[in-house]
């Protein structure tokens, strides 16, 4: 099979919006102790909603997609995403554990959220690719909430689940380490890595 990692592109068309709102719908059911949302609550949100999640210029969400079999044409099926978020996207409360733990004060904070490969498509490698995919974008991207001219570092935060293994495993290997100053959350685990 061969994959495609691209970012969601702008302005998102609606085709965008259905594959999304169809895999993120997805990733709950299967795997909901993976999130902090639930399927009950997501499937209830309007198209205008699932729009905005996808067209802050201040994130970006990455899709790692697969041809689909016989299609011809452009058929793909989107099978695992990653968002990433950059500092004028997080709500202030976010980083209030951070800043009370020493965590970040001179950084640029992004945040990994919705990180997520389907299990028929997991142990290719779609999960370190949107990683390292989100990662870039980190490094070339300027947040106007802390634009400095690109002279601050950046930190790239994470949360994952005591009981990932896979996950922390993946996070590892591309470079994150255990924040261990962060006080666990509810079974969860925060991890970092500075991006100079």
């Amino acid at each position: 099979m061969a994959y495609r990692i691209v970012p969601v592109a702008e302005p998102v068309t609606n085709e965008d919006i259905d594959k999304y709102k169809a895999l993120r719908l997805t990733s709950l059911k299967i795997d909901p102790s993976s999130f902090s949302s639930t399927y009950e609550r997501e499937i209830a949100f309007t198209p205008e909603i699932w729009a905005q999640r996808l067209t802050s210029r201040f994130k970006r969400t990455f899709i790692a997609s697969v041809k689909d079999e016989g299609s011809i044409g452009v058929g793909e099926t989107w099978v695992g995403m990653i968002s990433v978020l950059g500092p004028s996207e997080l709500i202030p409360a976010t980083l209030e554990p951070f800043e009370r733990a020493g965590v970040g004060a001179d950084w640029d904070m992004y945040f990994v959220a919705g990180m997520w490969v389907h299990p028929e498509h997991r142990e290719r490698g779609l999960g370190t690719s949107l990683v390292k995919a989100g990662l870039e974008w980190v490094q070339t991207n300027v947040d106007p909430i802390n634009d400095s001219e690109g002279k601050r570092d950046k930190m790239v935060l994470l949360l994952v689940g005591d009981d990932n293994a896979s996950g922390r495993a993946l996070y590892q290997k591309v470079g994150f380490t255990t924040l261990t100053s962060m006080p666990q959350a509810k079974g969860n685990s925060y991890m970092g890595l500075n991006v100079a």
